[in-house]
């Protein structure tokens, strides 16, 4: 009795050519498109890349040997396996005979020999580019494209830090830093960066002693927070720090409590009462107004007698110790003359000193 051989469970008669090929051929195929993916990226890379090709292939090297090394000496790889707490994976023959074990080797060979080609090329763009002309203008446009992102990204990050700046160093509410001009900036207490910026658009400190001292009386009782840094630049601009100048103020809020102080003992050690000049504002007006009057005409007499007042002196007068310490550490001392108040009209005569110690403070006056 003869028998046929049976046909498969399926019926398909090529189902088993179908189960070889996604069982072992799709994998194998994966397997090699990605690796060559990766060898054929890192080498049109190589001009940018310098230590990862090195240490992935020198790990498939590695691999590679240990592979051989299994396959030579299969016991003592077993052993070691073993000592991972792993069950050994190849039984039943000799490793170098399986299939997986070849194929893996040859893969990792492959690989290597491949990649340090490409590393030994690196220089001249990759064996890619070296080999295809083609390639090497293609990759020549695509990384000048990465540079010149690189560089727009670092245009846009210094313009940012520049915005930043500025933003740092214009005050919203201040509205001084909106001005054009020197004067309106440093009379109205705009930041040092303002006022860099003035000079920075052609600005220079005006000329002769009067629009200087101006100046210099407008930095000093500027109501800025930054005005002691505005004096410090209007200086390394061109300004004298020891000009003299006129103390004429225009608004009572500039006169302190102090400078008050200092106008009364003078008026009075300089005998202003018996002065017919200085009687003028003596009647009428509010007591803010009346103290300013007063000592604008001590101010005039400063500069009869001695030609004016220092910034040092000045700072004294409107007890501003900040301003004092501020010029004292810049080495800033009063002139050699006496800050004198003198007049004399007909038999009427008045004289007064101002003191000053050795901490930059007003110390009162002196008639003689």
């Amino acid at each position: 009795m003869s028998s046929t051989p049976s046909a498969p469970v399926s019926g398909h008669p090529f189902e088993g050519l179908y189960a070889f090929v996604s069982q072992h051929l799709v994998i194998v195929n994966s397997v090699l498109v990605a690796c060559g993916t990766l060898v054929g990226a890192l080498d049109f890379m190589a001009p940018r890349l310098a230590l990862l090709p090195r240490l992935l292939y020198s790990c498939t090297a590695l691999l590679a040997l240990a592979m051989i090394a299994a396959a030579l000496a299969p016991t003592l790889a077993a052993r070691l396996w073993a000592a991972t707490g792993r069950a050994w994976p190849w039984r039943g023959g000799p490793m170098w005979r399986r299939p997986g074990w070849q194929f893996g080797v040859a893969l990792l060979i492959g690989v290597s020999v491949l990649g340090f080609a490409s590393v030994a090329k690196a220089s001249q763009g990759g064996w890619i580019a070296s080999a295809i002309p083609a390639a090497r203008a293609l990759q020549e446009d695509l990384l000048s494209i990465r540079a010149e992102v690189s560089d727009i990204k670092l245009g846009v990050g210094e313009a940012n830090t520049k915005l930043d700046r500025i933003a740092l160093a214009v005050d919203p509410s201040n509205a001084a830093d909106r001005c054009a001009d020197l004067d309106c900036a440093v009379s109205n207490g705009a930041s040092p960066e303002a006022v860099e910026r003035i000079f920075s658009k052609g600005a220079q400190i005006p000329g002769g002693p009067i629009p200087q001292g101006a100046l210099l009386l407008a930095a000093a009782l500027s109501p800025g927070a930054g005005r002691l840094e505005v004096i410090d630049l209007l200086v390394r601009k061109g300004l004298d720090l020891d000009l003299l100048i006129p103390p004429v103020l225009s608004d009572p809020a500039t006169l302190t409590k102090q400078g008050r102080r200092a106008v009364a003992d003078i008026q009075q050690a300089a005998n202003f009462a018996a002065n017919p000049l200085a009687k003028h504002g003596q009647a009428g007006g509010n007591a803010a107004a009346k103290d300013l009057e007063a000592w604008n005409a001590v101010s005039f007499c400063f500069l009869r007698t001695s030609g004016g007042v220092s910034l040092v002196e000045l700072a004294a007068l409107l007890g501003d110790s900040e301003l004092t310490a501020h010029l004292r550490a810049r080495g800033a001392k009063p002139p050699e003359r006496p800050l004198a108040c003198q007049w004399k009209f007909g038999h009427a005569e008045g004289f007064a000193r101002v003191e000053i110690d050795a901490a930059g403070k007003y110390a009162g006056v002196a008639v003689r």
